[in-house]
């Protein structure tokens, strides 16, 4: 049996040894006894990095995600987002939960959030005293659903304008951002500029085992602080966690290239067979339709684990396939060669009854 290939998600990076070591060494204090060195280390350098007043260290991107909501908006209000972004999907339950906050999603056809579709969402509802208001905007960045999609910071920027003039703040969502960073060549400060608020995460493409990041003005990343140990994120000797981030910020931020090219790689080979087609990644994600080898996605993703490699399933009849840390070349040109004998050896739909 070869040895398998999980190529589900860039949270599988690898961790290497010597960012181990970086955490193992770390100065620590406590985080609630008068502060963790390597913690203000690290949020320093991500306010510095993000172009912004203060930044607070979480423990996962989903509670960054909910302290930002929870310092802008009111109870019984709505956010403007997208139907396919990661809120929608993953977090609405605990955004009612939590902030007694509603979602008004749009639909968009490719995951940007434009000005007129922001038009819409407001406009498409009734406001009166008994409704619901918008109280805060929502993007994501890059946008996991489309595949790794990046939304430029022109775009991102008309965007804000428009929600300025309707009174409204901007948070990003922006787990992969520094994707979309390495791939458009602007900065992360640049990008941050075009919202009040950012989040980004050290867990997924950036190799770190865990933790997040929220930044934004000091008066709210203030309160977000006290949010973090009402909802028990309070960390004691933190620098541990702080060193994996601080050392993915300084050492895995440019070699993110790299999973681009892999991704870009992966999907050259393997459409090479007519069973599979996928657009041009524009990060680290292919996203594959696989209906031409006969299979469905469950099918396909079952079929794959038995040859040695691990996939998404994403829709009925596409699978996800990302390149991480830990994933170099030889291993994707093995991967589509596994991936390839699993659409050989089904039988051609034509000969399906």
């Amino acid at each position: 049996m070869p040895a398998p290939i999980d190529l589900r998600s860039d949270t599988l990076s690898t961790i290497t040894p010597q960012m181990r070591r970086f955490m193992a060494d770390a100065e620590v204090g406590d985080d609630l006894y008068g502060g963790d060195p390597t913690t203000q280390r690290l949020e320093r350098r991500c306010a510095e990095l993000l172009g912004k007043e203060a930044a607070l260290f979480t423990a996962s991107g989903t509670l960054s995600n909910q302290l930002a909501i929870r310092v802008h908006t009111d109870r019984g209000s709505e956010i403007i987002t997208d139907a396919k972004y990661h809120i929608n999907f993953f977090e609405s339950a605990a955004t009612a939960d939590l902030s007694g906050v509603v979602l008004n999603p749009v639909d968009s056809p490719d995951g940007i959030l434009t000005p007129r579709l922001l038009d819409a969402a407001v406009d498409r509802k009734r406001r009166a005293r008994l409704t619901s208001a918008p109280s805060l905007v929502w993007v994501e960045n890059t946008v996991n659903y489309y595949g790794g999609r990046v939304i430029s910071v022109s775009d991102l920027a008309d965007l804000r304008a428009a929600s300025l003039a309707k009174g409204l703040p901007t948070h990003m969502d922006g787990a992969r951002l520094p994707n979309a960073s390495v791939a458009t060549r602007a900065s992360l400060a640049e990008y941050a500029a075009t919202v009040d608020t950012v989040a980004v995460s050290f867990a997924k493409a950036l190799g770190a085992p865990f933790g997040s990041v929220l930044a934004g003005p000091a008066e709210l990343i203030e309160r977000a602080g006290v949010y973090r140990l009402w909802y028990g994120g309070g960390l004691h000797q933190s620098g541990f966690m702080a060193a994996a981030a601080l050392y993915a910020l300084e050492h895995n931020v440019d070699r993110l290239a790299e999973d681009h090219a892999h991704a870009r790689l992966l999907r050259e080979l393997l459409v090479e067979s007519p069973a599979f087609s996928a657009p041009e990644p524009e990060t680290n994600m292919v996203i594959a339709d696989v209906s031409g080898t006969g299979l469905n996605s469950a099918e396909f993703v079952s079929a794959a684990t038995e040859a040695g490699v691990k996939v998404a399933r994403w829709t009925d009849t596409q699978v996800r396939i990302v390149a991480r840390l830990g994933v170099d070349e030889a291993v994707v040109r093995d991967a589509v060669r596994r991936l390839h004998q699993v659409a050989d050896r089904q039988p051609s739909p034509a000969m399906k009854p």
